[in-house]
């Protein structure tokens, strides 16, 4: 079949290769469960900002279909069309018929690479940041002190100054979070001891750009497990979970690092593995399916998937410890998409966070609905992302909370980018921080050896 689908597209548009064939290309069974119904458009971020039908999952499924069946080349039309995908997965939450539209989008995006016509500039960074850069904690560590170096000393406005960056480097630097003291982004400890008596034991994930901008959150995570009867181990050899490799269509190296990743932890000796970013969360969890064909990982994939799961989630499942937080506060919670969307996961957070008492939830309108962020989408979509974050903005405002929770880095440093821009005086941080605070306000911690 697949023979036959190459031949027939190369005599229609034999200037192009058929990208969307081969055991890695979009199924075409699951192209072909979509009804064309319409509820997803109502869910889709780009659909509603720029009300253009190939720019709904519908009208982006029928565009693969015409290019896996030879009605259509993969031109310039297709890709920009799912270029904008924003992979949030609201459409599989909307969709009667469940199709697996964020598989679809991934394949279909790793099968466009094969024919798209990058400049050699913009290859050569794809592998430095993918197949070097996030894979390296050394080095990712080193750009993060580097990046902190530009921000805390004269070199920012030396460089401002002098015009040295480029156009484009010069518009998205404001989006830059602030990095963190160079402390933050030391290694963790390989094992903490639970406080009182041992109930669980779990391997601990602390992904790539969560460990050096976000590492205050990945202590306050095992700090907080600990606090609950949990002994957290993490393994060292553990490297970049592949996420935003997938999304961007270089799903070979998100391969290779999923592969690393079940090497280093065996899944097996642990009750769960554990992460306090839900990006990497979804990643994992879909590790069976990217190494599906795997005849050497395949059901180890599977195990693996089977323990990965949000720190909230675990929490919320064992009966999280109850504590007082010092500073009663109300608090929106904005659901990151691939822990909404994705992984189904919407009770949880809220469950940890009413385990702290002297904080009030309010609603966020809107909670469920993309901020804009999308791993780099607020990157190479910049125009759409910012009218996405405005309306998120909108929201945050309107709900008058001085903090927003949510447990996705990307979703922290797009709000909180948003919140600088309007001079709000806004808090943006992990549930996990908020109960982490409140342990160590009671005491929890005392006499324990914690990172």
């Amino acid at each position: 079949m697949a023979t036959d689908q190459k031949a027939g597209f190369a005599q229609v548009f034999p200037e192009y290769e058929n990208p969307f064939v081969g055991p890695e290309a979009p199924d075409r069974e699951m192209i072909q469960r979509c009804i064309h119904c319409g509820f997803c458009g109502t869910s889709c971020p780009t659909f509603t900002l720029l009300g253009n039908e190939m720019d709904s999952p519908r009208g982006r499924i029928y565009l693969m279909r015409m290019v896996t069946d030879g009605e259509m080349a993969p031109n310039e039309t297709v890709m920009k069309h799912l270029d904008r995908c924003l992979d949030c997965r609201a459409c599989e939450t909307a969709c009667p018929s469940g199709v697996p539209y964020g598989s679809l989008i991934e394949a279909a995006r790793e099968g466009l690479e094969k024919v798209r016509k990058r400049p050699l500039s913009v290859r050569i960074l794809r592998r430095i940041l993918f197949r070097w850069l996030l894979p390296n904690r050394v080095l990712l560590n080193l750009a993060g002190v580097a990046t902190r170096l530009y921000q805390t000393t004269f070199l920012k406005s030396m460089v401002r100054g002098l015009g040295l960056l480029p156009k484009k480097l010069a518009e998205l630097e404001p989006m830059m979070p602030e990095a963190p003291p160079v402390s933050s982004m030391r290694a963790l400890p390989a094992e903490v001891a639970a406080i009182g008596e041992e109930k669980y034991r779990v391997a601990f994930f602390g992904g790539c750009i969560q460990s050096t901008l976000f590492g205050d959150v990945n202590r306050a995570a095992i700090r907080a497990l600990a606090a609950n009867g949990v002994r957290v181990v993490f393994p060292a050899s553990q490297t970049c979970c592949g996420a935003l490799q997938a999304h961007a269509g270089d799903r070979e190296a998100a391969r290779i690092l999923a592969r690393e990743n079940i090497d280093a932890i065996d899944a097996g000796e642990f009750d769960a593995v554990i992460l306090a970013v839900s990006g990497c969360g979804a990643m994992l969890h879909e590790y069976k399916d990217l190494l599906a064909e795997d005849p050497v990982y395949a059901s180890r994939a599977e195990a693996f998937s089977d323990k990965a799961m949000d720190v909230t989630v675990f929490l919320a499942r064992i009966g999280v410890r109850e504590a007082h937080h010092p500073e009663p506060r109300k608090i929106a919670y904005h659901h990151p998409c691939h822990l909404f969307h994705a992984l189904k996961v919407r009770k949880e957070p809220l469950e940890v966070l009413s385990a702290i008492r002297n904080v009030e939830s309010v609603p966020l309108n809107e909670s469920d609905w993309c901020c804009g962020s999308a791993g780099s989408y607020n990157l190479t979509q910049t125009e759409i992302s910012m009218r996405l974050l405005d309306r998120k903005m909108g929201h945050v405002k309107d709900s008058e909370a001085p903090v927003v929770c949510t447990g996705n880095p990307g979703c922290q440093i797009q709000i909180a980018f948003g919140a600088r821009e309007r001079d709000m005086d806004l808090r943006v941080v992990h549930p996990v921080v908020l109960l982490d605070e409140a342990y160590e306000a009671e005491g929890v911690y005392r006499n324990a050896t914690l990172p």
